[in-house]
């Protein structure tokens, strides 16, 4: 194995983010060495260790000190998926930043393909999974109507999209320069533009242990592909609306039609029926707003993405992200103090 000194500028960055992945760390490491080897360049790998509650954070430790390519950003707690990889981003230093999950579900094999597309001229090489080994049927239900929710309401089609992909340094700088705190990695990425070319992949059966991505985060992941990159929610208010004074116009015509005969609904009826379509659309129309100025308002607390708790490997101090400049105030004239009068 041919070891590159600190001193080497990598051309390849790999950022894997980790949570309690102990019992395939194993694996994937030997599998993600042979891949980067492969490719004749100098790298670096940076692993995100995302607040796991098992050995994840000893078996990084030690992998870093045997290997001086490898670097340990140790985050404060578990702040999730998509931050961990944004962690990843600001710390890699590649000319190339490939990111990829620690759990082998993400063939590190697939890498030479990803990069024959870069060394094509594609700033922007995305995979798309086409199938999951091992996974339930009820699961991939599931993820296939997440991706129809988010190319109906934003128009963005992510279908089978992953977090497995390859970003040139200039795409990964246009990225970095977004800092929302509801991430929708694979919509942004999406969304920057650039050259873009997709490779198409089988993802393999977990290594070991349980998915960490929960039906929780599924749901969290689709409500950011949607609010995150449309309005079209607010904008179903007078669609909903017009639902209901179709169906209200219809009763009353129903009801019309049928008083002649005896069989329409009394007069307390209809007034229920008029109260429980007015209250649902209310609450739906409110639970929409709550939602975007919900995100407004995380926005505007201007909290950090993320907390560093340590990092390991790096040769020097990892850069700091740019600080948001400063508003200027604008330029008073100078008092005239002739010009006031003071009241007292």
């Amino acid at each position: 194995m041919s070891e590159q000194t600190d001193k080497t500028d990598p051309v390849f960055s790999f950022v894997v983010p980790v949570y309690n992945e102990q019992e395939v760390l194993g694996e994937f490491w030997p599998r993600l060495r042979s891949a980067a080897d492969a490719l004749g360049e100098p790298y670096e790998v940076v692993f995100v260790e995302d607040g796991s509650s098992d050995n994840s954070p000893e078996i990084l430790g030690r992998l870093a000190a045997e290997d001086p390519r490898v670097r340990v950003v140790q985050l404060s707690r578990n702040h999730g998926h998509q931050l961990a990889i944004t962690a990843g981003y600001d710390h890699a230093a590649g000319r190339a930043v490939i990111s990829l999950d620690g759990d082998c579900q993400h063939p590190p094999e697939l890498i030479a393909d990803l990069v024959a597309r870069w060394r094509e001229g594609f700033e922007v090489v995305y995979t798309i999974r086409e199938d999951t080994e091992g996974i339930s049927p009820l699961r991939r239900a599931v993820g296939r109507l997440t991706y129809r929710f988010i190319r109906f309401a934003a128009g963005a089609d992510l279908d089978g999209q992953a977090d497995f992909r390859l970003l040139d340094r200039k795409a990964l700088d246009a990225l970095r320069r977004h800092r929302e705190h509801h991430r929708f990695l694979r919509g942004l990425v999406r969304q920057i533009g650039f050259r873009q070319a997709a490779v198409r992949y089988t993802a393999e059966k977990r290594a070991a242990g349980a998915s960490g991505y929960t039906l929780k985060q599924l749901a969290a992941m689709s409500t950011a592909g949607v609010f995150n990159f449309s309005v079209l929610p607010l904008r179903v208010a007078p669609v909903l609306g017009g639902v209901f004074l179709a169906g209200t116009l219809a009763f009353f015509l129903l009801s019309l039609v049928l008083w002649p005969f005896g069989l329409a609904a009394s007069g307390w009826v209809h007034a229920v029926m008029i109260v429980l379509g007015l209250f649902g659309v209310q609450f739906i129309l409110l639970g929409l707003l709550g939602e975007y100025v919900g995100r407004v308002f995380e926005e505007a607390k201007g909290r950090p993405l993320y907390l560093v708790r340590e990092r390991v490997g790096f040769p020097e101090p990892a850069e700091e992200l740019p600080a948001e400049p400063e508003p200027e105030e604008p330029e008073q004239e100078p008092r005239d103090q002739d010009r006031y009068v003071l009241y007292t």
